[in-house]
């Protein structure tokens, strides 16, 4: 019996899938920033070639540069800022998602909601965040929860609007 089981993992330990998924990947220029930033309904930025993205993150702003260490991370509510190749700046807002910098110099950014900074109604911004904050004071301790992320989020939105990042 335990010959059997010797032999069942040492098949196991032969099939090399971790090494097959180490494997390194050629990336056509190195020194390229490959971007792809999307929300489940807009693709914003597929393989995109960018001189660089600043992502805001629970760790803080992280500005990636092309040959970037790979990097995993969590956004929290702000602006990201692309600079395309030609010098132009694309200011987006994000409410939550992830970042993900990999070993072949791409990045890519998912988020929950993406929104240019110029479409943010800031009017609409200030009215969430004044029923957020009513709202954290009551009910169960989910819905008061649920409430402090909205106002997190309100917060963020009137920053960016108003420019205040």
């Amino acid at each position: 019996m335990l010959a059997r089981t010797i032999q069942k993992f040492s098949a196991v330990a032969q099939r090399g899938f971790a090494a097959a998924a180490a494997a390194p990947v050629k990336n056509a220029n190195p020194d390229e920033l490959r971007l792809t930033f999307a929300s489940p309904d807009t693709a914003v930025f597929s393989n995109a070639v960018v001189k660089q993205v600043d992502v805001p993150t629970l760790a803080g702003m992280v500005g990636v540069l092309a040959n970037h260490v790979p990097t995993i991370g969590v956004l929290k509510p702000g602006v990201v800022t692309v600079t395309t190749n030609e010098g132009t700046v694309q200011r987006l807002f994000v409410s939550s998602g992830t970042l993900s910098v990999n070993i072949d110099g791409s990045c890519q950014v998912l988020a929950e909601e993406v929104l240019k900074v110029e479409e943010i109604d800031e009017s609409a911004a200030r009215a969430e965040l004044d029923a957020a904050q009513r709202a954290s004071g009551e009910g169960s301790e989910v819905a008061r929860a649920e409430a402090q992320i909205r106002a997190e989020v309100a917060e963020a939105l009137i920053k960016a609007a108003t420019n205040q990042q």
